[in-house]
């Protein structure tokens, strides 16, 4: 039996949070505004959503009007989840991963899923959902961000999780064994924590997906797009760029905190990066795995998470994170 008392136990709260008193964030403060919306309408809620926000440390304010929220105090450079929900009505559901770079960002949509619409997929699929697992509902996207149909399950794995199960058209459960034209797919049971996607070794399909996070008896949207990386990757010219544009070298500098807390500066000149990443200890850059490469890990999504402040790379997808790897596999060279 599918028990909806269970889904809508484990909630995180943050509303009116305005009104407390935070330390501004390292590397400047930003807002968000944008709104929460119904998955199956794509229209407001009816009513005022709990919301709050996973990837960033701390909490930012949070001010909610209805459906709309603002969020402020957000570092510079960052990648992170909303979670809102209005029970019983609706179940606790992720967003997919929102990015604040150097600008506010307004009209940011958050969804929630109505608990009636899981209880459709699990009953049409024939599962009964554990509640101290989570749900992912991922959309199988081509580079164009259009949905991607005809893709087989097989290209599809999420690590311990049941799936995937294929929407048809019009988001209900099918027994197709491809995605549909809506590019749907869910998995139910799946293990808590941060929610990758892998690949089979017969894939047909190349997809990525953004480290998105699982809670106990709650739900997660995300996105899964084909990777294309790039090659013959130059440090200086396409390398060193990243440092300034992603916001490490405000903070990572001669003045920044970066520099005493992380022992890292990045605004010395080529020579002197490449000399910080590859030379000083600790060694950030490790050729032999270069996926475990410090300069990689440290600001990327992970659970639990780094002493890093913020989360830079959502995925191994994100292309800036894409260039740093390539670099490192063909040698980590001062090119």
């Amino acid at each position: 039996m599918y028990m909806r008392s269970t889904w809508v136990a484990a909630l995180v709260v943050c509303v009116g949070c305005s009104d407390s008193i935070q330390t501004p964030p390292l590397g400047g403060s930003l807002s968000v505004s944008g709104t929460v919306l119904d998955f199956e309408t794509n229209m407001p809620v009816a009513g005022t959503p709990m919301v709050s926000t996973t990837g960033l440390n701390p909490e930012p304010a949070i001010t909610m009007n209805g459906a709309d929220f603002i969020l402020t105090n957000i570092p510079e450079i960052s990648a992170f989840q909303i979670l809102a929900t209005m029970p019983p009505e609706y179940l606790p559901t992720y967003s997919p991963t929102i990015l604040a770079v150097k600008q506010d960002v307004a009209g940011a949509k958050a969804y929630t899923v109505k608990t009636t619409f899981v209880q459709g997929l699990a009953t049409g699929f024939g599962v009964t959902p554990d509640p101290n697992k989570g749900i992912l509902l991922m959309q199988l996207l081509d580079p164009s961000g259009t949905p991607k149909q005809n893709v087989a399950g097989s290209n599809i794995i999420v690590s311990g999780a049941n799936g995937p199960h294929f929407l048809d058209a019009t988001l209900h459960a099918s027994t197709a064994t491809t995605s549909s034209s809506s590019g749907w797919a869910v998995f139910f049971d799946v293990p808590t924590g941060t929610a990758q996607l892998g690949t089979a070794a017969n894939a047909t399909v190349t997809l990525s997906m953004d480290a998105e996070p699982v809670g106990a008896a709650q739900l997660t949207l995300a996105h899964g797009a084909p990777p294309a990386l790039p090659t013959n990757v130059s440090f200086a010219n396409q390398v060193v760029p990243i440092f300034t544009s992603r916001g490490c070298v405000g903070c990572h500098s001669g003045n920044g905190p970066g520099k005493d807390l992380g022992g890292l500066q990045l605004d010395g000149g080529v020579p002197k990066i490449y000399s910080e990443l590859t030379v000083e200890n600790p060694l950030r850059v490790q050729v032999a795995t270069p996926e475990k490469s410090l300069v990689l890990t440290m600001p990327s999504a992970e659970n639990p998470p780094d002493a890093h402040p913020n989360v830079t790379f959502t995925s191994s997808s994100d292309p800036d994170y894409e260039k740093i790897l390539v670099w490192i596999r063909e040698g980590a060279k001062n090119n």
